[in-house]
């Protein structure tokens, strides 16, 4: 069964304000060791968990369970939540990143943009060992990048107001010189001659810093999907993994839709989430983002079946399309009870769920 992991960012906020506060480095050294890695993040607000390689759900869920659980009773214990959200409600002063020389690099490649960069996304990583079918693999989840995005936005709020957007951290990596959907590749030899003259040419600082929503990783056999915002509950962040891994390994559309048409197509899932009208990945044709859903269902069946995910992704796709996504039941909470209650939802969101998954395997 192909492998996968999984990269789960988050920020830590001061549980009554909701604003960014420097925990990552203590959160990191505080959650024990064993099963997956965690680490700081970019700033000092962040803290990042990787999961072991998985084969299957339900061993990606009893790690991420463990770990969500863990997290939250440190913030708790330092009066602050641990937000599994893609961009903090809470204004804050200019980010402060994490003192190592890659992120003092970055944050002076970026400039002025690090002081509103307050993302927080999940990766997928899909093993896929030859190289030419992870081209085959990013070319098959480019058209779909903008149904991912709509099913998993996760960032309405930002800088205390409501930014009239599902997924505002799509907006905000809008401003690198790479986001959003990625070009079709021929092969890996045209990745990486793309690659390369990016770097020569100064646009990026090399090539870990490629930001696409898909790209090939540059330290495992990996196709990453990063078009995820992070996820607020870990059954969020399970079926965002089994559909990732299952569109990785599904057959491409007819055709190359265009770069930009792709683009506004991302923009406006990143806009409306799941009432946005998106581009079907065969036509190029405006259709809703709904019935886009129902589409992906359709083509990720077979590879559902079997890596045994199809029962849990079929529940899963019901309840996001039942109960909304992760931003429309912030927006929920925060119309219920603003800040109190956003902060009891982020808490709440984390821990148990995980293991849930793991049962449908």
């Amino acid at each position: 069964m192909t492998r996968f992991g999984m990269e789960e960012e988050f920020q830590l906020l001061d549980e009554d304000t909701l604003i960014p506060i420097p925990l990552g480095a203590a959160a990191s050294a505080a959650l024990p060791g064993g099963m997956g890695r965690v680490t700081t993040e970019f700033l000092t607000s962040q803290v990042e968990f990787s999961t072991s390689p998985a084969a299957t759900l339900a061993d990606a869920a009893v790690e991420i369970g463990a770990m969500r659980t863990d997290l939250q009773a440190f913030a708790q214990r330092h009066r602050s939540v641990a937000a599994a959200t893609g961009t903090p409600f809470g204004p804050g002063p200019a980010a402060s990143v994490v003192s190592t020389a890659r992120y003092a690099a970055i944050a002076g490649w970026l400039g002025h943009i690090v002081d509103g960069h307050h993302v927080n996304g999940l990766h997928l990583h899909v093993e896929i060992i030859d190289v030419e079918e992870r081209v085959r693999a990013l070319n098959a989840v480019r058209p779909w990048l903008a149904t991912l995005l709509a099913l998993s936005g996760n960032s309405p709020f930002a800088d205390g107001q409501d930014t009239g957007h599902h997924s505002w951290r799509t907006i905000l990596l809008r401003r690198l010189p790479l986001a959003g959907c990625p070009p079709h590749f021929h092969d890996s030899t045209h990745y990486h001659q793309v690659i390369g003259a990016l770097v020569e040419q100064d646009i990026l600082p090399d090539v870990a810093s490629v930001s696409w929503a898909a790209r090939m990783s540059d330290l495992y056999p990996t196709l990453e999907l990063r078009i995820f915002d992070a996820q607020l509950t870990a059954e969020d962040a399970l079926l965002c993994a089994a559909i990732g891994r299952a569109l990785a390994l599904s057959a491409p559309p007819a055709g190359v839709l265009d770069d930009a048409a792709l683009q506004a197509s991302v923009w406006a899932a990143a806009r409306s989430g799941l009432d946005a009208m998106l581009l079907h990945p065969d036509s190029g044709e405006p259709a809703p983002a709904r019935a886009m859903v129902g589409l992906l269902r359709e083509r990720i069946t077979e590879a559902l079946e079997e890596s045994g995910d199809a029962a849990f992704v079929e529940e899963g796709l019901d309840r996001v399309l039942r109960e909304g996504t992760g931003a429309s039941r912030q927006r929920a909470a925060y119309a219920e009870g603003g800040t109190a209650a956003l902060s009891a939802l982020y808490r709440s969101a984390s821990g148990g769920e995980a293991h849930d998954a793991g049962d449908e395997q």
